[in-house]
């Protein structure tokens, strides 16, 4: 009882005498992007497949303080570019089906998000004081990084997807550098799905012994973008291409290996 009673009074005097320090004791820890010293706390969901939500907004993204648009939704909770989410999704599900759970610690940050970040550096009351990049300099603004729980597999593997470590002193801290390989949110969606739908079947046509279609200019199912040839969850194998009439269809090819269903990669225009 006496050791409750002290407690309860060193309680009061210091929410009585120090008010600033007990805020910023209490402020909120988030982590951030630039120089950590130790890994990111995992929050994310559980599930091994994350949640997609793909209700879309348009933010304003920025690399090395040059400014320009992103659409951004939400994977495993965490707001990540529409490309860099449907490459994450597809490199999830490979590290799935080798036994790895693979989730999202940290994605895509507004430029507010980074100022909060940036104070808390430079008056060391939040997030620890943390090392902070300028707004508008930081990795975590331009829609291609992501902080994710490590592995050897990872390390093995994310290239195969597009990914690679930008900073050498942060082992979860991967870019995805390629073009959008499809997924859930490939039409702009409207609502949720966990987990992200399979993907189509190939498009009749497409298939050199049909003898119609068999060139990369071939007929499949009209498009505008590659995305549209690949909107599950895994790549479909498929490439937007225009053929001889100028009509752009969905036929087999890839052009990165986040286009090719499963573990497959993309070798000479090819999922091998």
């Amino acid at each position: 009882m006496q050791f409750e009673s002290r407690m309860k009074m060193r309680c009061l005097l210091v929410m009585m005498g120090l008010p600033v320090l007990v805020l910023s004791a209490c402020a909120t820890e988030v982590d951030d992007d630039d120089d950590h010293e130790e890994e990111p706390v995992d929050t994310a969901t559980d599930a091994i497949i994350s949640d997609v939500d793909c209700r879309t907004t348009r933010q304003q993204a920025y690399d090395r303080g040059s400014p320009y648009g992103i659409d951004v939704i939400k994977v495993g909770g965490k707001p990540t570019s529409k490309a860099t989410g449907h490459a994450f999704l597809k490199m999830q599900k490979a590290a799935h089906a080798a036994g790895v759970r693979l989730t999202i610690n940290s994605g895509f940050r507004t430029m507010a998000e980074q100022q909060y970040f940036y104070n808390c550096y430079q008056t060391r009351r939040c997030n620890n004081g943390n090392l902070a990049a300028r707004p508008g300099y930081s990795n975590h603004q331009n829609g291609r990084a992501l902080d994710l729980t490590t592995s050897s597999w990872l390390a093995n593997n994310a290239s195969r997807f597009g990914f690679k470590r930008t900073v050498p002193s942060e082992a979860w801290h991967y870019e995805f550098f390629g073009s959008d390989p499809g997924g859930p949110c490939a039409a702009g969606g409207g609502g949720s799905t966990n987990p992200a739908p399979d993907p189509p079947a190939p498009p009749s046509g497409g298939n050199a012994s049909s003898g119609n279609g068999s060139s990369p200019t071939g007929g499949g199912q009209p498009c505008s973008s590659d995305g549209q040839c690949n909107p599950g969850n895994d790549g479909s194998g498929l490439i937007c291409n225009a053929g001889a009439d100028g009509t752009k269809r969905c036929v087999p090819g890839c052009r990165s290996n986040a286009q090719c269903p499963g573990v497959t990669t993309c070798s000479g225009g090819q999922c091998r």
